[in-house]
């Protein structure tokens, strides 16, 4: 049974294809990123990720990025926010689970 779960507004992970691989998709012409290619990832109970997406929101507005990424990166604040007001109990140090 494929797998597709939603990311952002911009990637979603399935697991479709010749080879039913998992893997990060952009779901606007549905590439899929290249193995060597690293990724970040961002949990919304990491509680220095809000403050890395309000930063990185700048950073796109002064590099002059298109509205739609702006945008984009506004969305994941406001849910990163409301998941922080709602799951404080879940909120996390990043690294204070030691991989684990």
């Amino acid at each position: 049974m494929p797998i597709l779960k939603i990311i952002d507004s911009k990637y979603h992970i399935d697991n479709e294809g010749p080879m039913a691989q998992t893997r990060i998709v952009k779901t606007g012409n549905n590439e899929p990123i290249p193995d060597d290619e690293p990724v970040v990832l961002f949990r919304a109970r990491d509680n220095l990720a809000l403050y890395t997406l309000r930063i990185y929101k700048i950073l796109c507005f002064v590099a002059g990025c298109t509205t739609y990424q702006v945008e984009a990166v506004q969305a994941l604040i406001e849910k990163f926010e409301s998941f922080s007001f709602k799951n404080e109990h879940r909120m996390k140090q990043p690294g204070c689970t030691l991989g684990k």
